[in-house]
């Protein structure tokens, strides 16, 4: 189960004004009084851009943070569709297209994850396997990046994965795996 942290940032108070100008009470406080309360997330983010001259990334990060001290956004929340997200990172020793591989070839799959998997890995491509997960490929730049549907009918309909691989340093990737459209925290 999710963390139901609410409005406390890994960033602190000085690297936020070291990079802002304000911690994070002066940024609350300033919102308070500009009317963020009953503003939407996107009209405070633009606010914040347009007005107050930050950055897009520094925007978006304030305004999470915000809707997360002053109206209890739990971690995950996503405000745009009003589901969750899950997002999973580690950093791993291998090439590209092994970690790529070792998520959607069934045969290295089966190692880790499931049984009977059977994978068509292209856009219109389909997958599934003996957990009853079944979905689509959705868009697939291996070894990059694959986003497929995710339609198991006894948890989690109707959501999407999205698997990311990047260089991490000599011979490492971070591989970045995140459960879209969750409907709420429990998921």
């Amino acid at each position: 189960m999710p963390t139901k942290r609410t409005g406390d940032t890994n960033i602190s108070d000085a690297a936020v004004k070291a990079k802002t100008g304000k911690n994070w009470t002066q940024w609350f406080s300033l919102l308070d009084k500009w009317g963020a309360k009953e503003k939407a997330h996107k009209d405070i983010a633009v606010y914040l851009r347009q007005k107050v001259g930050q950055t897009t990334w520094w925007s978006q990060m304030i305004t999470v943070e915000y809707e997360r001290k002053q109206r209890g956004r739990i971690v995950g929340e996503r405000v745009a569709d009003g589901g969750f997200t899950m997002d999973v990172q580690r950093t791993v020793t291998a090439t590209a297209q092994k970690a790529f591989d070792t998520f959607l070839q069934p045969e290295h799959a089966a190692k880790w994850f499931t049984k009977k998997a059977k994978a068509d890995v292209r856009v219109g491509g389909s997958y599934s396997n003996s957990d009853g997960d079944m979905g689509e490929f959705l868009a697939v730049d291996s070894p990059k990046r694959a986003r497929f549907s995710w339609d198991n009918k006894r948890h989690c309909p109707g959501t999407f994965v999205e698997l990311t691989v990047r260089a991490a340093g000599p011979g490492k990737v971070a591989v970045c795996i995140s459960h879209s459209r969750l409907k709420n925290a429990k998921d």
